[in-house]
């Protein structure tokens, strides 16, 4: 394999920065994603108005909501849950302007679940800032079922639509958020490799 190669599908993050000339500003997280936030409003924040959309994850150990909401004077939104930050921002969308500028954080599922609301509505994704945060489980798209699993931590792993087994490619499409998952032993069936943790 050639130095520097890598699959082009593959989505690249960077970290969260301010696009100084956006007429308005909305930041999208969810759980760890309060990293990202939390990042991003240490830099000078810019004159034009800002909205953010947060909520953290029942299930973690660690709430970024309190240091979340002492740092952002207006324009916060604390929901509930992921399910809450993605309705408000269907919501946001119906009062923002040409030229506002969009930051998601979070993991992957996240991203690109706020990301295709955003495309629905005509959001240009170069006005679309992504940063992964937190854990790297993978959402897989099942070609055999249609089913998508939101958080997959492993190289090979049963699908809960069809219970095939599943080997977990680097190829990603934009259109369904999701990696694809092909069955592993359609030629030998029952020849399972090694089952590794790889995005923890």
């Amino acid at each position: 394999m050639e130095r520097g190669y890598r699959i082009r599908s593959k989505p690249l993050y960077d970290p969260l920065i301010w696009k100084e000339h956006a007429t308005d500003h909305v930041v999208i997280a969810h759980a760890e994603g309060g990293v990202g936030v939390l990042k991003l409003f240490q830099m000078m924040t810019p004159k034009q108005p800002i909205k953010v959309l947060f909520a953290d994850d029942a299930r973690a150990q660690r709430s970024y909501r309190d240091i979340i909401s002492k740092l952002v004077d207006e324009g916060l939104q604390i929901l509930d849950d992921k399910e809450g930050v993605l309705s408000a921002v269907s919501a946001t969308l119906d009062d923002c302007v040409m030229g506002t500028q969009f930051y998601i954080a979070g993991n992957e599922d996240f991203i690109w679940a706020a990301s295709q609301i955003l495309k629905s509505a005509g959001v240009d994704d170069k006005n679309v800032m992504k940063e992964q945060c937190g854990s790297l489980a993978r959402p897989v798209y099942c070609v055999h079922c249609k089913t998508i699993d939101p958080e997959v931590h492993h190289n090979v792993y049963t699908c809960p639509g069809c219970g095939r087994h599943l080997f977990v490619r680097d190829h990603f499409s934009r259109r369904l958020g999701a990696y694809m998952g092909l069955m592993v032993d359609a030629e030998e069936p029952g020849n399972i490799p090694e089952v590794e943790e790889m995005y923890p």
